[in-house]
């Protein structure tokens, strides 16, 4: 028995490991993906959008981006932008979720 509780603990503790590993992936992809997306929207958003609106919206776009999404968007940051790349970034603002929090952040930053 005392030996199975070992192998257990070592299984999890590995399991464990790799969990943070992957946050540690996850996150670094979504700092570059939030690079691309806002690059995206200062390039085609009005100029009349005050930079301070950039991120809100880019935060928006990650939440609701599926996770292969981000990572597209994560290559883009090192690849360069394509126009597949405007593409996501545009199929992702139209998804109700995503113009939702868009409007949120707006009605935010306009109180603010």
């Amino acid at each position: 028995m005392g030996l199975r509780a070992a192998y257990l603990a070592g299984a999890l503790a590995l399991l464990a490991g790799c969990d943070t590993a992957e946050k540690a992936v996850d996150d670094a992809a979504r700092v570059t993906a939030k690079a691309t997306v806002e690059k995206v929207l200062t390039a085609h958003l009005p100029q009349s959008l005050a930079q301070s609106q950039i991120t809100p919206y880019s935060e928006c776009i990650l939440t609701h981006a599926s996770g292969r999404e981000l990572f597209r968007l994560s290559r883009a940051a090192i690849t360069g932008v394509a126009p597949s790349t405007i593409g996501l970034v545009t199929d992702i603002i139209q998804r109700p979720a995503t113009t939702t929090c868009i409007a949120k952040a707006s009605t935010g930053l306009l109180a603010s």
